[in-house]
């Protein structure tokens, strides 16, 4: 018994930490819960009310719209609140608003229009949660476990991706689809009643001398992200590499279908093996930080996208399906070593009482950048071609590749080379005090 938990005092927040272990669960439960709601949500649409793919689409940009509408006033308010107490009441409102759908469809009452609005609802509900989650994170782990704790946290959004698309059409198959998305609303209970569990934690923002103004904090996390070198960079290179990411997917079904003729089976296969490549990027990823440092891993992540972009360009013949899926699979893998290692620069360099609207404020700029690739994407491919705007992508994929290796993060070997700014009490937009220009430690 005392090997067994000596060895489980070695795995990261397993034995200690426990308000981490309560957090760490109720973010995977909502991850999980997020995953099977938007494959859920569509092909309840099309089963109840014989949805086309208008329908399906004003579904998709109901759930997307909140974010680009809300991310930096959620930020603003998060900051403001109680951050359990945020995602809690995220997490209920969302339950709820799920279960309404098969009220509805019990009453013959609902529709279309009607399921927009629940999952607008939703969407708002979750940027809330998003963006709690990250702040409060810093609260309940020491500065030291941040990127430990970001990968424990990234595993269960890699692992929700491979699954949540399976427990959703497995659901749809044995109930009927009113009783399959009563199901998924219990995920968000769940996660409600472990945020429960935790208890207080003190995320009490700092005291400002300065008058309360909306507009100020609304502007202040994107101020603060102007003034910050490292977060700069990486609004940069993550909003160009979302947007050429998501210009891809606009075109990689059709241009498997259409231009390599590949089967459903087939599609379906290569986006498992490409959701294989979360998981093995997250298993890795460790082990990469240790030989080459967090600045290099990141620099390896966008590297590794541009081949997955190159291969994928070049696809073709008879062993088409085997060079998608390696491509595939490298494009996956390599989000997991960006993201978590990005994250945690950011959460180290941020301070506590920016947390919350600096979250928003990239988040915005992030994902932000999704709509504007899909439309560049789907123009792209209407313009030129599939394949060209395949190949076009791909080969742009060199650009946040490139931006990484001109960017000072990749000077950083380790967290504890990132210094947190310091603290500001004037979240004007001024320049912020401490998040002036400097050269990094071991510059």
């Amino acid at each position: 018994m005392t090997s067994v938990l000596s060895r489980l005092r070695r795995w990261p927040f397993t034995p200690g930490q426990a308000k981490f272990r309560k957090l760490w669960a109720a973010e995977s439960v909502s991850q999980m819960g997020a995953q099977v709601s938007m494959v859920a949500f569509p092909l309840a649409a099309i089963l109840i009310l014989n949805a086309g793919t208008v329908e399906v689409g004003l579904l998709a940009a109901a759930e997307r719209a909140p974010y680009l509408l809300f991310g930096l006033l959620a930020g603003v308010f998060v900051e403001r609140w109680n951050h359990r107490v945020v995602m809690i009441a995220a997490d209920w409102i969302r339950a709820v608003a799920i279960v309404m759908i098969p009220i509805l469809a019990w009453t013959g009452q609902l529709s279309i229009a009607l399921m927009c609005v629940v999952v607008f609802v939703v969407g708002v509900a979750t940027v809330f949660f998003d963006i709690a989650y990250q702040s409060i994170l810093t609260s309940v782990v020491d500065q030291r476990d941040l990127i430990n704790a970001n990968r424990l946290l990234e595993s269960s959004a890699v692992v929700s991706q491979v699954a949540g698309p399976g427990i959703a059409a497995l659901m749809l198959r044995v109930l009927s689809a009113p009783y399959a998305i009563a199901v998924n609303a219990v995920t968000f209970a769940f996660s409600a009643l472990f945020l429960h569990s935790i208890g207080r934690v003190r995320t009490v923002p700092e005291e400002s001398t300065e008058p309360a103004s909306i507009r100020r904090e609304l502007l202040s996390g994107l101020v603060f992200i102007r003034k910050t070198p490292f977060l700069r960079w990486i609004a940069l290179i993550a909003g160009t590499w979302n947007l050429l990411l998501q210009a891809l997917l606009a075109v990689f079904f059709v241009f498997m279908s259409h231009e390599l003729h590949l089967s459903a089976s087939t599609i379906a296969t290569i986006v498992f093996v490409g959701a294989i490549g979360g998981v093995f990027g997250i298993v890795v990823m460790g082990r990469i930080n240790t030989w080459l440092g967090v600045g290099p891993t990141v620099c390896i992540a966008t590297g590794v996208s541009a081949v997955g972009g190159i291969l994928l360009a070049f696809a073709g013949g008879a062993p088409a399906a085997v060079v998608v899926g390696a491509a595939f699979f490298l494009q996956n893998a390599s989000n997991p070593l960006f993201d978590v290692n990005v994250i945690t620069i950011r959460q180290t360099v941020t301070p506590q009482h920016l947390m919350s609207r600096t979250t928003a404020a990239i988040r915005t700029i992030i994902w932000g950048a999704l709509p504007l690739g899909a439309l560049v994407g789907g123009f792209l491919g209407a313009a030129i071609g599939t394949r060209l705007a395949i190949v076009v992508i791909g080969v742009a994929l060199l650009v946040p590749a490139v931006l990484t290796f001109v960017s000072p993060i990749r000077k950083i070997r380790a967290i504890s080379d990132v210094e947190p700014e310091p603290p500001s009490t004037d979240s004007s937009t001024e320049p912020v005090p401490g998040a002036t220009e400097r050269p990094l430690n071991n510059a």
